[in-house]
């Protein structure tokens, strides 16, 4: 008995020949990838949105001043009246 095989005769008889994948198959696993990738990018901008605190966005900035605060002027200065002006 030898180890090699020819193409005339295989052993056995539960031989299954390879298949090209068919363009359903190629369907499937396209559709399958974009469910995937959708319910990816579905959790992670949940969990994102969930990240969120509320209490930050109506609390004042750090970086506004405050009514004691005489740091920054309230409003901006007036450009003296001799400065060239942009065009």
């Amino acid at each position: 008995m030898t180890t090699t095989t020819t193409p005339s005769r295989v052993e056995g008889e539960n031989v299954v020949a390879l298949s090209v994948p068919t363009l359903g198959w190629a369907v499937k696993r396209t559709l399958l990838a974009i469910l995937i990738l959708t319910v990816s990018i579905a959790g992670a901008a949940c969990l994102l949105y969930a990240s969120i605190d509320p209490l930050l966005e109506t609390a004042p900035a750090a970086t506004s001043p405050g009514p004691g605060d005489q740091s920054l002027p309230a409003r901006p200065r007036r450009a003296p009246a001799d400065a060239p002006r942009r065009a």
